[in-house]
């Protein structure tokens, strides 16, 4: 963020009186929140000239807002004379000498058709309207000073260069009715056999998980097994298509075992970089009937690649 007040010309038309107070009421707002406006109804005084004004408003200011309701459109698109014809012919010059410039920002109310001025048609604008007020609000004081409402996410390394963990690949004799080679997949077992073992994945991509029984409606995992690096456990995140980053901060370590409930997710990372994400869907125990079997659901994805974002796979 910058530390330099920004400062902002408004160029509107003054098309009635409930209209210019909503301006007003803007400059205002900017105002408090620390962007100096110059704006006709402050600073042009009785006699001052209207061409100095607008010239040295506008020369003067980083960023020009251009209020398009209806009737500055029709103005500034006839080429008439007068506040708002002026002022479209120093930006048009401004913006000739800069094309590249994000200098002017345009922005609707009371626009029936929504066309912007064709001195600006080309520019992004925000919407002013009642239902968009607060939203293109946010926008426009995060531009002004510098802040993205998005902000770009830290840009990781190529995921190709990245080095494995382990020299050596580790390789198990997997018994075929408890592993699934696929990257993306739902899985249904028993818990209770094959001592809680499961395999996902294949070659370099493969993963040993390690599940027992816990109370109701959850399940221990672990982080015991020879091929798993590390095991995390996300904040706040409910489903596997939001971990676009498996190595937040925010997320927890698990040193040995943890227990997961219905609809929870973890994160592990095998010893050969790959990272995988798993989500409990249901955890089932029948144990007063001998015959009914346990029954554990969850649903997985392995990134390719080494990559840390597992959005794009599932």
């Amino acid at each position: 963020m910058t530390d330099s007040t920004p400062k902002v010309f408004i160029s509107y038309s003054h098309d009635s009186t409930s209209h210019k107070a909503w301006v007003l009421q803007l400059a205002t707002r900017l105002e408090g929140n620390g962007v100096a406006v110059t704006l006709d109804q402050w600073d042009l005084k009785i006699g001052s000239d209207l061409p100095h004004f607008m010239e040295s408003g506008l020369s003067e200011s980083d960023r020009v807002i251009v209020v398009c309701t209806d009737e500055y459109v029709k103005k500034a698109n006839a080429m008439q004379s007068g506040g708002v014809g002026y002022e479209k012919m120093i930006i048009t010059s401004q913006i000739m000498k800069d094309l590249g410039s994000n200098r002017v920002i345009p922005i609707v109310i009371n626009n029936s058709t929504f066309e912007m001025p064709m001195f600006v048609s080309t520019r992004l604008w925000l919407d002013f309207s009642n239902g968009n007020y607060e939203e293109s609000y946010r926008q426009l004081i995060s531009d002004l000073w510098g802040e993205s409402v998005q902000p770009r996410p830290p840009r990781g390394e190529n995921p190709f260069n990245r080095r494995p963990i382990a020299v050596d690949t580790v390789v198990f004799d997997i018994p075929e009715n408890f592993a699934n080679p696929s990257l993306d997949s739902t899985v249904t077992f028993n818990p209770t056999l094959n001592n809680g073992k499961y395999w996902v994945g294949a070659g370099d991509m493969a993963f040993e998980l390690s599940w027992s029984k816990c109370a109701k409606g959850s399940i221990w995992i672990y982080n015991r097994q020879e091929s798993i690096h590390s095991l995390r456990i996300p904040s706040n995140i409910t489903s596997i298509a939001q971990i676009n980053n498996a190595e937040c901060s925010s997320f927890y370590n698990v040193e040995d075992s943890t227990s997961l409930k219905e609809g929870e997710v973890a994160v592990l990372q095998n010893i050969n970089g790959y990272y995988l994400a798993l989500k409990i869907e249901s955890v089932l125990y029948r144990e007063r009937n001998i015959d009914d079997k346990d029954e554990l659901i969850f649903s997985y994805s392995i990134a390719a690649a080494k990559s840390t974002s597992l959005t794009h796979h599932v």
